[in-house]
């Protein structure tokens, strides 16, 4: 089976290495950095993109420009829109999410695409590493210790449950802020404080007195007529998706230090995410 990486950061490192010790694996991008003896570094000026079984896309996708991340290249690699116009009707192709420059691409070639991203395993072994990087960001960016801290976490899906449980292991009072019934079934029958996000009272009384705020909810969560209530020593962290939940630039008008961090798992645990993305594509393949 013929491979080709397009591209990618330090979580590909584990791919590559897995998939090039069965399949014949090329790769573009990877100008400064060696993989291994049975990897092929290749140019994207005479790829031919017809021999491919399977092609890999970043994690990210395609960027602005039809450009493509290259954690290990002098500079980003620009894509041709009709690249995959010639690749085999059959062809396996993988991105991490959908972007508008690659659903371009897919349109183009009438090809469909996998996003490892969106699959329910990879989410959910992904919440760990995610959930460590939170963790070592608060421990940096604040002046006391989570132990006795007062933490509000907006949203409880994968990532909100792995958080609560391993902030409360720490020692932090923990409130969830919800929107779902169950959700607050499940909070109340395991004794964690919580309210709906939606009752504006008890919105303003908890980021009146808590310490840290982390998002976790792709959409708004703290308009921006409510940002002043918020504790002004407090340290707000947003690691969701775009939209994401709470106006940045609002933050920093009322001083409120903040910060926005995305793609944790592949800055805090390359391996560990590595292999979640090599366990899924190989599970695909063999499939």
């Amino acid at each position: 089976m013929e491979v080709l990486v397009l591209g990618g950061d330090l979580r590909y490192l584990e791919v590559i290495n897995s998939l090039s010790s069965k399949y014949n694996v090329d790769v573009i991008g990877y100008k400064n950095t060696f993989i291994n003896d049975d990897v092929h570094n290749i140019s994207i000026d005479n790829v031919n993109i017809s021999k491919y079984d399977v092609i890999i896309f970043p994690i990210n996708g395609v960027m602005d420009k039809n450009l493509i991340n290259c954690r290990f290249n002098n500079n980003p690699i620009k894509l041709s829109e009709d690249l995959l116009v010639n690749s085999k009707e059959n062809v396996l192709i993988f991105s991490g999410i959908s972007t508008p420059n690659l659903n371009k691409m897919l349109e183009v070639s009438h090809r469909d695409c996998i996003y490892m991203m969106k699959d329910k395993n990879v989410i959910v072994e992904n919440a760990i590493p995610t959930v460590e990087g939170i963790i070592a960001d608060v421990i940096l960016n604040t002046e006391h210790t989570v132990d006795k801290s007062n933490v509000l976490v907006f949203g409880y899906g994968n990532i909100g449950k792995v958080l609560v449980k391993y902030l409360d292991l720490l020692g932090a009072n923990v409130t969830v802020a919800i929107i779902e019934e169950n959700d607050k079934k499940v909070l109340d029958h395991i004794g964690f404080n919580n309210f709906y996000s939606n009752n504006i009272s008890d919105l303003i009384n908890s980021i009146g007195n808590v310490d840290v705020i982390i998002n976790t909810v792709p959409s708004t969560v703290i308009d921006n007529s409510l940002i002043k209530y918020i504790n002004k020593d407090a340290y707000v962290l947003d690691v969701a998706s775009h939209p994401h939940g709470i106006d940045r630039e609002v933050l920093d008008e009322f001083f409120i230090k903040n910060k926005l961090y995305l793609g944790i798992p592949g800055k805090v645990a390359p391996k560990t995410s590595g292999k979640i993305l090599s366990k899924k594509i190989n599970n695909v393949l063999g499939d």
